[in-house]
C-alpha cells in the first residue's frame, strides 16, 4: 500500500502566529520545508475568510484549504466550498443571542456591535485588519467581561436549546451553528481529499486554546503548542506518543511540534 500524504492542520492565534504580534517569522524555515516537499498546511481558525485568505497570500499558500470562523466555514483546495452559511443564518444567530443576552443578563460585548477602531483596541491589529475580522459570515465573536465566568454554562445551554455553540478561544468567546467546529471541518477535508486521491493522509495537527481541543481529537497525532491562556483539552486521546506538549510557544513551538513527528525529514513519512 502507498504511504498515506501528509496534511498539516493549524491553528492560527497563538500557534502560527505569534500571540502578541501576529508575526509567523520563526515558522519560515519549516513552512518553506513544507512546501518544498508539497505537504498541504490547512489553517484552520476562529478568523474569517478575509483574513485566512489573505495570510495565505503572505504565505504562499493560495488554493490551499482553509477553515474559518472555527468550523463554520470550510473550503476544500481550489476554493470549492464544503460548508458555510446559508441565506439568513447570520440574522438568526444575532437575534437569538440578543434574546439570549437579556433573558439571562449577561455582560460581554461583540464584534458586530463594535468598529472597526474598537476591535483594533481589542485585539492590538491595525483598523484595516480589524475591518476584516469582523467580516464575519457565520458566527460571531464575544468580548465576555470580567464577573461573568460561572454563567457560561447557563449561556452554553441556551444556545444549545436554538441550535448553537459557545467555544472559547485564546483570547475571545465565539458562537458558532452546532456541530460545526474544528473537528467536523477536519473530518471533512480528510474524507475530500480521500475522494480525490483515493488515499487517507496523515493528520499532524496543531492548537493552543480549548477551541482547538476537537482539532486535535480529529487528527492522527496532536500537537499542544504552549499557550498565554487556557489549553485544549482534555483529550480524547492524550498518550505520550500521540500528543506532543511544547516547551515553546506561538511559532516557535509550531516548529517544534511538526520538527517532533516528521524528523529527519517531512519526506521520509510521506
Amino acid at each position: 500500500m502507498p504511504t498515506p500524504d501528509l496534511m498539516i492542520v493549524t491553528d492560527l492565534d497563538g500557534t502560527f502566529l505569534d500571540h502578541h504580534d501576529y508575526s509567523f517569522d520563526a515558522a519560515r524555515p519549516m513552512l518553506e520545508r513544507l512546501r518544498a516537499d508539497d505537504v498541504p498546511v490547512v489553517f484552520c481558525s476562529s478568523k474569517t475568510r478575509a483574513e485566512v485568505t489573505a495570510l495565505q497570500a503572505r504565505t504562499g499558500l493560495d488554493g490551499h484549504a482553509f477553515v474559518a470562523e472555527n468550523g463554520a466555514v470550510v473550503v476544500a483546495p481550489g476554493s470549492r466550498a464544503l460548508a458555510g452559511p446559508s441565506d439568513g443564518d447570520l440574522g438568526r444567530l444575532h437575534a437569538a443571542l440578543g434574546r439570549i443576552r437579556t433573558t439571562l443578563d449577561l455582560g460581554f460585548s461583540t464584534f458586530s456591535g463594535a468598529t472597526d477602531e474598537t476591535v483594533a483596541d481589542w485585539t492590538g491589529l491595525d483598523v484595516a485588519a480589524a475591518g476584516a475580522a469582523r467580516a464575519r459570515e457565520a458566527s460571531e465573536v464575544l468580548l465576555w467581561h470580567a464577573g461573568d465566568d460561572d454563567r457560561a454554562d447557563a449561556f452554553r445551554a441556551a444556545l444549545a436549546a436554538v441550535g448553537l455553540d459557545l467555544v472559547r478561544g485564546g483570547r475571545f468567546w465565539h458562537v458558532l451553528p452546532a456541530g460545526r467546529d474544528k473537528g467536523a471541518a477536519v473530518r471533512m477535508l480528510i474524507a475530500d481529499h480521500e475522494r480525490r486521491t483515493g488515499t487517507v493522509p496523515r493528520t499532524i495537527g496543531l492548537g493552543d486554546g480549548p477551541n482547538d481541543t476537537a482539532l486535535l481529537d480529529a487528527v492522527d497525532v496532536a500537537v499542544v503548542v504552549r499557550g498565554h491562556g487556557p489549553a485544549p483539552g482534555p483529550l480524547a486521546d492524550d498518550r505520550p506518543e500521540r500528543v506532543h506538549r511544547t516547551t515553546a510557544s506561538g511559532p516557535e513551538g509550531w516548529t517544534e511540534g511538526i520538527a517532533h513527528f516528521t524528523t529527519p525529514s517531512v519526506r521520509s513519512h510521506r
